[in-house]
Parts: structure tokens; sequence; C-alpha cells
């Protein structure tokens, strides 16, 4: 307690002379209350000792105390110095020097808080220090030592013991006059001034503004909104609106009452989950299956105890007195007791639900027939992997395009191939033409208009298997004059003198030019001395790129062929007039940048539909204008197909999405459908009566969905898959190709990379 006042050292400015000073007429009073204030401090000091040291350092303080008090008698006899003397050496003494108040010698060495120092009366040290190590007893506590300590230390009568730190402390002479300034209740600065006050804050003493605008109006007038406020606040109390709240009822607890406060129900309390029941395992005579053997009990023992299905071996006993005890018995039950506290329970309330009504209502497959099922016809003959597919508007023939250089027109019925047709290059497109027999065919880097040479089926033959709407389509195509393909494939000179007058969408003139844009819209005749005149090819077109896609307008006079890598962006997608021997550049360039990768004719209306990497366009070709544009969300259309009725259209693409749209409601996806674990090539409607879709993957498999759609435009489509198809095989990572829908029948016509071409009925 003593060390402690020492520890408040604050600086004092001056000091005056006791004689000079106001208390020096009771210097007698100042100095027993010294010797009173003394030894209460000394007594503090040898309270913080241990027990067994406080008779010890009673007597020695007491003397210490007399011996003090002797002093403080000699320095108030002999305080005959002058002021000026007084002055310098109080300000010598007590001098602010601007120092923290604690030095790191004055610091704790002892670490143990607020710890008594009884608890380490019988150890070797009284506490640890900051970095851990004990301190340990050094000040010696015998009578003896005090005494000669204090005869031969000349300061000992102003050293203080500090036994929690166990060192001595010297009081300075700035420290005796604190302290001697605090006995005599004054201020422990001379410099302290009791007069002066601390302005805090004085604006109106200031002389630079802090802000150079203007003081608001709000300072000195009163808010008009306020006002406004407290008008309606009276209206309404003058109304009766606002009224004011109800006394609080008394605090009155009735301890006779019939009916207490109903009080919230807390949750029920959950019941433990209880253990299994035994079974014949565990049975003390259990029937022989139960019983392990030598191969089971090894394979038991070897498992770790997480993945035993059964906690104990079976074993066989003759009778219940002959079973022992359970060796494990308290740790199943220490187990029981862990799950009991320890696992956490939640009550959950159970769904009645059937898991059948969550699944759509879907007809079974049996009710959907008929749809492909099973191979019926194999065209061999290719060798490479076949690339397209196409098939004859009368149903009699197939063209199949090939990479090992071949263009094959097959039979459908027998599965005979016709004609094979050599190229230099692998065909990469082929397409029949719906009102003539001839077949556009793209290889060589250009686009060849070809007569297979092929016999028209006879009325009689081909009216033989339709129904009667057939017939009176086929009386008014009778009424139309027939068109001879060699007459269709003659060469005209008056459009190969301008090949390139009505070239561009903007109708632009250009000059005739051998340059690449130029070779993709001029129209030649094959010369008769080629081989490729002998196959058949009569009209020729080169192109900018290989064609990927070919296909023919519903009329049979527009055949449009896609080149996603030609050099000149309007070159990707060019339509070719049969009649006219004319070439159209529909797009001088596409915005975005983007390559087209598929198109397709309206089967109705005179639009044009391009599918383009992520959307799909649809531009009117009478007005020249876009109409709308269909965003897919797929990363890479690869195929494009449109419905018979026109009102729906379907992609494939290479993240192995097919993605429907409804063009009657948003340009947004109406189903986006994910049936196949790979890119997904193309993607073809029946263009018959019957309600078809077929994909393809190149994971080597075909899905067939019945894919109806109602007159209703109050009733979604129905899309429901009911095949697949698997029996091609995967080839460099690719699987199928190209798949084609017989016009008449539920037949379809599937072309892979392993070189096979399948019909499937």
């Amino acid at each position: 307690g003593s060390y402690a006042l020492s520890s408040h050292k604050m600086p004092i400015s001056a000091k005056k002379s006791r004689k000079s000073s106001p208390s020096a007429a009771s210097a007698s009073t100042s100095a027993g209350s010294r010797k009173l204030k003394r030894r209460k401090t000394l007594k503090n000091a040898s309270e913080q000792g241990s027990a067994a040291e406080h008779k010890e350092e009673g007597r020695r303080t007491a003397d210490e105390a007399d011996e003090h008090d002797k002093a403080d008698d000699d320095l108030d006899e002999n305080e005959e110095f002058d002021d000026e003397e007084l002055d310098d050496e109080s300000e010598q003494s007590l001098v602010d020097d601007g120092s923290s108040d604690d030095s790191e010698d004055d610091a704790p060495r002892n670490r143990i808080g607020n710890v008594p120092l009884e608890w380490y009366k019988d150890e070797d040290h009284v506490g640890y220090d900051i970095g851990g190590e004990k301190v340990m007893r050094t000040l010696s506590t015998g009578e003896i030592d005090a005494l000669l300590e204090s005869k031969d230390n000349p300061d000992a009568w102003r050293t203080i013991r500090d036994h929690k730190n166990q060192r001595e402390v010297v009081l300075t002479d700035t420290d005796l006059e604190v302290i001697r300034r605090i006995r005599q209740r004054m201020y422990p600065s001379l410099a302290t001034d009791t007069n002066e006050m601390v302005e805090f804050d004085n604006p109106e003493a200031k002389i630079h503004p802090i802000s150079r605008a203007h003081p608001p109006k709000r300072r000195f007038l009163p808010s008009k909104w306020e006002g406004m406020k407290v008008k309606r606040l009276l209206a309404l109390l003058r109304e009766g609106k606002i009224r004011p709240p109800p006394p609080p009822p008394p605090e009155v607890f009735d301890l006779w009452a019939d009916d207490a406060d109903k009080r919230r129900k807390g949750p029920p309390p959950l019941p433990a989950p209880k253990p299994a029941l035994p079974g014949h395992a565990e049975s003390y005579n259990p029937p022989s299956e139960y019983l392990f053997t030598e191969e089971e009990k090894k394979a038991w023992e070897e498992q770790f105890e997480e993945d035993r299905t059964i906690s104990h071996l079976p074993q066989k006993f003759d009778a219940l007195r002959r079973v022992p005890a359970y060796k494990e018995f308290i740790t199943d039950r220490f187990k029981r007791c862990l799950d009991l506290y320890l696992v956490p329970r939640a009550l959950k309330q159970r769904m009645n639900v059937d898991p059948e009504s969550l699944l759509p209502k879907l007809p079974s497959p049996k009710d959907l027939r008929p749809f492909p099922t099973h191979i019926a016809v194999s065209y061999e003959g290719h060798s490479g992997m076949v690339r397209a597919v196409s098939v004859e508007a009368s149903g009699r023939y197939l063209a199949t395009a090939s990479s090992d250089e071949t263009l094959r027109i097959w039979e459908i019925s027998t599965g005979r191939p016709i004609r094979s047709l050599k190229f230099s290059t692998p065909v990469t497109a082929v397409a029949w033409n719906p009102k003539h027999l001839l077949l556009s065919v793209a290889a060589e880097e250009g686009v060849f208009f070809l007569d297979p040479g092929l016999q028209i089926l006879p009325e009689a033959g081909r009216k033989a298997g339709e129904d009667k709407e057939d017939d009176a389509e086929a009386d008014e195509a009778e009424e139309e004059p027939p068109v001879l393909v060699s007459s269709l494939l003659n060469f005209q000179e008056t459009p190969a003198e301008k090949p390139d007058a009505d070239a561009d969408g903007d109708g632009e003139a250009e000059e005739v030019k051998e340059g690449a844009k130029a070779k993709a819209v001029r129209w030649r005749a094959v010369e008769e001395d080629t081989s490729l005149y002998k196959l058949g090819c009569r009209l020729s077109i080169a192109t900018d790129g290989d064609v990927n896609f070919l296909t023919w307008h519903h009329k049979g006079n527009y055949c449009a062929a896609v080149s996603p890598k030609a050099r000149a962006p309007s070159n990707q997608c060019i339509i070719h007039a049969i009649h006219q021997q004319k070439s159209m550049r529909p797009f001088a360039k596409l915005k975005g940048g983007q390559q087209v990768q598929s198109c397709a004719f309206h089967p109705t209306k005179p639009h044009f539909l391009v599918a383009t990497m992520k959307s799909v366009r649809i531009y009117d070709l009478q007005k020249q204008s876009q109409l709308k544009q269909l965003i897919s969300g797929a990363k890479w259309i690869s195929s494009i197909t449109v419905h018979p009725t026109g009102d729906h259209v379907v992609v494939g693409s290479y993240d192995r999405r097919v993605v429907w749209w409804d063009l009657d409601f948003a340009s947004k996806p109406y189903k986006t459908l994910q049936y196949h674990d790979r890119a997904v090539r193309c993607v073809h409607f029946h263009p018959g009566k019957f309600p078809l879709l077929a994909a393809c993957s190149d994971d080597a498999t075909v899905s067939v969905l019945h894919a109806k759609v109602f007159s209703d435009l109050m009733q979604s489509p129905m899309i429901v898959p009911v095949k697949r198809l698997r029996d091609h095989m995967i080839n460099q990572g690719i699987g199928v190709l190209s798949v084609a829908w017989h016009p008449q029948q539920p037949w379809l016509f599937t072309a892979g990379a392993d070189g096979r071409v399948y019909l499937w009925a």
C-alpha cells in the first residue's frame, strides 16, 4: 500500500517554505499527523508479506516508526534555511521532465494479478514474471537482518519493501514531498492553479469561422414543416383519432383465481429412438445358417467396426446357463448413453405425397405407336464415315454422301445400290429436290446439280399405296405440265454474262471477276468430256470453302448452301435458284460476326431461318428484313429443323442440348431437352403426318421422341421420349452424323461415322 503512493509521481512547479506557508503555524500538529500516517503506511506495507512475517515485521516496523518520528522532529527543528533556498531546491526536485509516470524499473515484476500472497507462503517463490519465470524470494525476513540494515544503511528510514515483487524501493525527495503535501490535504503539484478555468469549447470567441457558408435559416426561423406536422397532430387529437395511451394494468396477482394465465407450451419432448430388437443372430441357440464359417469369421474380424453389419459373432450353446457374460456389455451401454444425450434429435413431419403424383402424367409408349424400334434394312458399301443422308420425295430412293469420296444411291425397300458416283474429294452434303428427280451435291469445292438418270415412278404404282388425299394431290399435280430434268439442267447462256447482277441482297451490281466472292455465285456448265459429266453432273457452282449443309425449298426452285468456313462473310449462306440459274447472297455480314451453322426454309411462309452459333434468326425474304431472333442459351448450335406446321423450331447443339421454341410466344426456349451424353449432331422432324422427332448424337445413339403439336393454342406440345436406338459404333470420337425420315412412313434413316447406314422401322 505504501509503494502505491510512490508510483503516483506528479510534476510540481515550485515549493514554498514551511515557515512562509499557511501551514507553518501548525508544524507540531503536522508532525504528529506524519507520525501517525507513517505508522499506518509501514503497517500496510508489512501486511503484504506472508502471514508468518507479521510478528517479526511488526516489532521491526514499530522501531522504525520511532526512528522516523525522531527524524521528523529533527527535520522540523532544522528548517531554518531561507525561502529562496527552499524555492531553488523544490524547483530542482519537483520539476516536470515530461516523462511517463511509470518507468521500466517501477513496472510490476510479478504478474499474478490479484492472487493473495498467502498462497505462496510455503513456496520458494512468490509468483511469475512476464516471461513465465519464477519470482524467487530475495528479501530477508529476520529481525536481526532488519536491525543491522537499519543501522548500516542511512536510507533505511525511506526504504520500503515490496514483498509482491521482491524488491526494495527507496523513496526520493520528490516522493517524500508529494507524500507530505497529500498528508496535509494539499495539491500534489505546486503549479496547480485553483482559480484557473479551462475553456473546452467557446464558439463565441472564435475569430475565423470553420465554413464560409451562410448560417441556415433553420437556426433562427421556425420550421414550417414542423408547424404543419403539429397542426395535423392537433387536428387528429381534436377529432379523437389519436387517443392517449391506456393506463397500465395494476400489477396485482390474484392468488385464489381459478383461471391462470395461458402460458405458451414448449416443444414436446422427443423420445429417444429405441434400439433394434434382437433377432435370430443374437440368440444363444441360433439356427445353423446364422453361424459364421471360418472364412466369414476371418472376414468379419478384418472389417472395421463401423462397417460391420452385426456387432458380435453368433455362438451356439446347449443351454442358457452355459452362456457366459457378455464382455462388451458396459461398452454397449456407454455408447447407448452417448447416443441418448449427444446425438441431436429433430422432429420431422412426414409428407403424405404419392411419389408418382410428382412425375408428369405421360402416356405409355405403347399407346404412341408407330415409331421405329428395330433395324429393317442395312445399306452396306461405304468405307468411310457417312456425312449426310437424304430421302427422295416419293420415298423410293436414298442418297448418302461419305468421306470415302463416293455418293451412293440406294433403293430403299431392298437396300440395293443403284448408283455409285466417285469424286476426287470427300462428299460433304447431299439433298434431293422435292419436286424433280435431281440431286444437289457438295464436293470438290463446289455445288453440283446432278441428274441421277432414274426413271419416274408410274402413276398407277405410286397411287396404289396412297390414300384418297394423296390421290387428290396427285390429280392436281397431273394438271401441271411435267418438267424434264434434262431441260431443267441445261445451262443458260443469258445469266452467265452477268452472273453477279442480283447476287447481293442489297441489289448492288459487282464487276465480274474471278475472286472468292464472284466464284460463289457464278454458274458453269460441266463439260461433256469430263468425268463429272459421265457421273451425271450438269451444272456446277464454285464455293468459298466446303459446304456442310444443303436444303431445298418445298417448291423445288431454291437450294440453300451453308459454308461456315467461307473466307467472305457473305458467302457463308447462299441461295441458288435452279430455274433462273442465279445465286443470291441474302446477308452481306451478320451482326456479331457469328458463323452460320445451318438453315431452313419455312414450310408455308416466305421466311428463311438461319442458325448461327448461339441464336436463330428469322428473315422475311419478300420484305428483306429480320422478323425475330431466338435466343438458345446453347454454346454452339449444330443443326435446325422446322415443324411441318411452321409454328415450332428445334435446334441441336454441341453441348448436348435439344432446344425447342414456340414461335407464337417469346423468343426464349419453350423447353430444353438433354437426353445425350455427347454432342447432338442432327435433329429432324417427320415431314409427314406422324408426330415424331429424331436426334442423333456422338454417343452413337439416336433418340426418338413423340412430339405432338395441338391446334389449340392453349394446349402445350406433348413431348415424350419413346425409344433410344443403339446399334452404331463410335469412330474417332464421332457417333451418328445424320438422320432423315421417310416422307410417308414412320421409318428413320441413320448414317454414322462407322460407315453404316440403317433403316429403322
